[in-house]
Formats: C-alpha cells, sequence, structure tokens
C-alpha cells in the first residue's frame, strides 16, 4: 500500500475531508517533480542542454564550479515555470533529451531515464493532478487522465497492438489532447483508425469504404447482428464526427469531447482487434 491510499485510509476513519484546491494539489506536484529532477542538468549531454535553452527561448548558463557542471537550466526553467500544462510539457520535453545513463550500485548499466520514468510515475501516483504517463515505442508521453482503469484497457493496451502508423496518429492524438489542441487531436484520432483498419483488412482505401468491409467481415464469420450493428453504427457515427469536426472543419471540441473520442476510438480498434486476424 502506498503513502496516498494509506492516508485515504486515515481520513476516511476520521471522516476527514480534505479542503485541499487543486492550484495546492499543482503545487504539491510540482515540489515532488522538482525534488526528483533536481540534479538533472548533471545527467543530460552538452548538447542536449543547448538544445533545451534554445528550444525555450533562454540564454544557456554554465556553472564554474567542478568539472564537467552542466549549469542549472532545466531545473531553472521547471522552477520558474507556473502555468499547469507548460510544466507538463517540460517534463515530457526533459525526456526526450539525451540522457547519459548510471552505474547501478549492484553493477550493470542502468538508465537514468529509466529511473526517473518510475519515480516521476510515482509521482503522479502520489498527487491529485490531471496528468497520466506512459511509453510507446520508447517514447515517454503525458496525456490528462481519465478513469485508471479505463486509460489501462482504451489508451495503454491499444498501444501494444497497433501497427506502427496508427500508433504514431494515436500518439500524436494523446498529445494534441494535452496541449488543448482538441482538432488536431481528432484528426489524428481519425487518421490512427483509418490506418489501424487499413493494416487489418490489408486494403489502402479510406476509412468508410472499410467500416463497409468490416461489417461484411464479421457478417460471414457469424458475429451476432445486434453487436455488428452497435459497432457499425458506432463506426459510422465517429466517421461523420470526424468528418464534420476535423478533417474537413475546424470544430468545437472540447476537453470531455476529446477523452470521449480518445475513448472510444481505442474501443473500437481494440474490438476490431480481437475479431480480425492479420
Amino acid at each position: 500500500m502506498n503513502l496516498k491510499d494509506k492516508m485515504e485510509q486515515f481520513n476516511k476513519r476520521w471522516e476527514i475531508i480534505s479542503a485541499e484546491s487543486y492550484a495546492e494539489s499543482f503545487q504539491k506536484f510540482k515540489v515532488r517533480i522538482l525534488n526528483i529532477l533536481r540534479d538533472i542538468d548533471q545527467h543530460v549531454t552538452k548538447e542536449s542542454i543547448a538544445d533545451f535553452c534554445q528550444y525555450c527561448g533562454i540564454e544557456e548558463n554554465r556553472s564554474t564550479f567542478g568539472l564537467g557542471s552542466q549549469g542549472t537550466n532545466i531545473i531553472r526553467q521547471l522552477r520558474t515555470e507556473e502555468d499547469e500544462v507548460k510544466f507538463y510539457k517540460l517534463i515530457e520535453l526533459i525526456f526526450s533529451l539525451d540522457i547519459n545513463p548510471v552505474v547501478a550500485d549492484y553493477g550493470g548499466w542502468v538508465h537514468y531515464k529509466d529511473i526517473l520514468f518510475k519515480k516521476v510515475s510515482e509521482a503522479i501516483e502520489l498527487s491529485n493532478v490531471n496528468l497520466a504517463i506512459m511509453v510507446s515505442n520508447n517514447e515517454i508521453i503525458l496525456y490528462p487522465k481519465g478513469e485508471k482503469i479505463l486509460d489501462e484497457e482504451l489508451v495503454n493496451s491499444p498501444l501494444s497492438f497497433l501497427n506502427k502508423v496508427s500508433s504514431e496518429h494515436f500518439v500524436q492524438a494523446l498529445k494534441f489532447c494535452q496541449s488543448k489542441n482538441h482538432i488536431k487531436s481528432a484528426e489524428s484520432l481519425r487518421r490512427s483508425l483509418e490506418e489501424f483498419l487499413r493494416y487489418k483488412l490489408k486494403t489502402t482505401k479510406g476509412l468508410d469504404t472499410n467500416i463497409t468491409e468490416l461489417q461484411k467481415i464479421l457478417k460471414s464469420d457469424g458475429r451476432a447482428a445486434q453487436a455488428r450493428n452497435i459497432m457499425g453504427l458506432t463506426f459510422k457515427y465517429l466517421d461523420q464526427y470526424f468528418n464534420e469536426n476535423s478533417k474537413h472543419n475546424d470544430g468545437d471540441i472540447n476537453d470531455s469531447e476529446n477523452e470521449f473520442l480518445i475513448y472510444q476510438t481505442g474501443l473500437l480498434m481494440r474490438y476490431t482487434n480481437k475479431n480480425i486476424e492479420n
């Protein structure tokens, strides 16, 4: 049992209701991250630090104390960033930098990035912030948190069976959702679904045509008519939504709709993967 669960049980026994605001929860999370990454500059290559400073538009500094000291460019930027989403973006940016490996106490090489991922994941689990973290194709991404069981089954799970192209679009959808670019997130989801159906059905046809083709295959395989109809209608309504809001027009998509689209797309791809052989 982690400390968060233990304290929640204590509060329940004593009928303590937390009065902590979301802003306070985020500040606690920020402090946890600063503690974890306090020496991050010493683990990143000089070239990557230079790239980081160029991207952030900040003047690079170098410490004059100690051999090979890298300064405090990264941690300084983290300390000064007060915007929640921009802070999350910095964390993801740090994971994309060239981070040197370290030698473990028990011998052998252990990547410092793996250690950081574990610690940041624990900090997210401990904090009441709207944030989740995952790994896809060796890339670490952060995205808005939903229900844990849904994230595991409908966000993380599809990335384990998607082909390369559809996986890349799905990851982009999560990134766009994080940055509140809901139109591009929806379009990336459409592309992911389209490419995944092409992969499973071994065609180069568009999404609408492959939806019809999928229905024919499910019917020939003897799938229940009610299940086929539900999935077929869901596919078609989703395709219509994409056409009206992201593919041809700039729609008005909010946070909750974007989250719904991510889960719905994941569900459809999960269903397709289970019912269509490669």
